[in-house]
């Protein structure tokens, strides 16, 4: 991998970067029954962005179970939402295939959470932040590099957001497929260079 020309960024510098998001297909899964076909299409891809959502504590010490596992392909984002469908042996096994490169920002927390629910060893992790430290980058993080490598800021507004709520909002489902779409794609822009 080359050095990237823009290493660091400021958070007053990404307000010039136009604001983007997922605008793809995003599949929500809140029943099992939908939940084995859509692990059947996340199967057929080998390079994964993912990302976790927990309804946000107030208070120190409180923790909420992950309410949403996010899994970006290069077709689709598909939402789970695993307080309806319950752990899924097949999102285990995702998260387990060594052949299936599974790209997150700082994952660990997010595979801790999981661990929590849903029993699996996590492989073939990639974590952008240490990523990104190895090929020169100084500023980390989703908006950061989002701004240094795709050339677009984005929003996270959604991000305390009720994630246990009985509906999500299309804000939320736009937020959320955003974030697992952009550890896809920031990995694939820093493998190009």
């Amino acid at each position: 991998m080359c050095k990237p020309r823009l290493t660091k960024i400021s958070k007053e510098e990404i307000v010039d970067f136009p604001l983007g998001k997922y605008t793809g297909e995003i599949v929500l899964i809140q029943k099992i029954l939908h939940a084995e076909k859509a692990i059947e299409e996340i199967k057929k891809c080998n390079i994964l962005g993912m990302d976790t959502e927990a309804r946000p504590a107030f208070k120190r010490g409180v923790s909420y179970p992950v309410s949403l596992l996010q899994l970006a392909t290069d077709k689709k984002v598909y939402l789970f939402r695993l307080l309806k469908t319950g752990p899924l042996r097949g999102l285990a096994d995702i998260l387990e295939d060594e052949t299936k490169t599974k790209i997150g920002i700082a994952p660990g927390d997010d595979m801790k959470d999981l661990a929590k629910s849903m029993r699996f060893q996590p492989r073939n992790i990639i974590d952008l932040n240490k990523l990104a430290q190895e090929n020169g980058f100084e500023s980390i993080g989703a908006k950061k590099l989002s701004a240094l490598v795709l050339g677009f800021r984005i929003s996270k507004a959604q991000q305390v957001s009720n994630w246990e709520a009985e509906e999500l909002t299309k804000a939320q489902l736009d937020y959320a497929a955003t974030d697992a779409w952009i550890c896809r794609e920031i990995y694939l822009r820093l493998n190009k260079r």
